[in-house]
């Protein structure tokens, strides 16, 4: 290799360093000031290895009636409802499935990070793309959303500036919502 293709391998590793740095620094610093963004020791771990708080395992009771419906019957319940966040830090995700991978992660760049915050209108209602179960032992429902300006707002605030989100749509999981603000 000459020394200016290594000049710029060089570079582009420090730039790319110094990208990651200030992410990282910029999401320790937000949760350290915020005390809502405080790690909270789960109560429960689900079957796809997700810690939750007991708040999150137990269900909305209207939800719960309604996700316990066929496929078909539940989308029509829900399509045109506005729900509500359950609980603080909501993550949306841009497909029905929980990937938190490193280099490849399906959340939409930031989080819902009030409770009781309109999420939006519902769109749609699918299973899991990975067919994988909650507490009950039924295919998690994701739920589809047009996202509500306030969610939106919130979700672009925690996000990180370097970081692009989409939020024209949405999906969040059945355990996550709720469909009366209180």
């Amino acid at each position: 290799m000459n020394s200016d293709k290594k000049l710029y391998l060089y570079s582009g590793l420090a730039i790319a360093l110094s990208v990651v740095a200030y992410v990282v620094i910029v999401r320790k610093k937000k949760s350290d000031t915020d005390p809502s963004l405080k790690e909270v020791k789960p109560d429960v771990t689900t079957s796809t290895g997700d810690e939750i708080s007991n708040e999150q395992a137990v269900l909305d009771p209207t939800i719960t009636e309604i996700i316990k419906l066929p496929l078909a019957q539940a989308k029509a319940k829900l399509i045109g409802k506005n729900i509500y966040t359950k609980v603080d830090n909501v993550n949306p995700r841009r497909t029905p499935y929980v990937n938190n991978g490193w280099l490849v992660n399906n959340s939409v760049g930031g989080r819902i990070t009030q409770k009781n915050s309109l999420i939006g209108s519902v769109t749609d209602v699918v299973n899991d793309k990975g067919l994988l179960k909650n507490n009950s032992g039924a295919i998690y429902k994701w739920i589809k959303v047009k996202p509500s300006s306030d969610a939106i707002k919130q979700i672009k605030d925690d996000s990180s500036i370097l970081i692009g989100t989409k939020t024209d749509t949405f999906y969040v999981r059945e355990d996550v919502i709720k469909l009366n603000k209180n």
